[in-house]
């Protein structure tokens, strides 16, 4: 049976200061919505998904291999599952969706790299 709604209409968690998460899963993916403050920092980190990530608003520095780009609004990548990689927010923040497949049943289920700035 078909499901819609709003991210408006989930509960918010914090994963990581400065960092706002909203997530739906469905039968195959997870997706999630993440609002960013001002230079907040998902940290370096890798998972089993492979994950798209589309930039909804405002500026991030992707850091992947050890190389960092920046995408601006509009912007996407696919990052294949089981590389590191880590989000940092321009200065006016940013809004992301990421797209992971196959579902990932905990948002726990990542391991992060040893600490390095992204």
């Amino acid at each position: 049976m078909p499901r819609s709604g709003t991210f408006a209409d989930i509960e918010a968690e914090t994963p990581y200061p400065g960092i706002l998460r909203r997530t739906i899963h469905s039968e195959r993916m997870t997706l999630s919505e993440y609002t960013f403050a001002p230079g907040a920092t998902f940290p370096i980190h890798r998972h089993a998904q492979e994950q798209v990530t589309l930039i909804e608003a405002g500026e991030v520095r992707l850091t992947s291999g050890g190389e960092t780009e920046t995408f601006a609004a509009g912007a996407w990548s696919v990052m294949p599952a089981g590389v590191e990689h880590g989000i940092t927010a321009g200065p006016d923040g940013a809004r992301i969706v990421a797209i992971l497949s196959p579902r990932r049943e905990s948002a726990d289920e990542i391991t992060l790299a040893s600490t390095r700035e992204t």
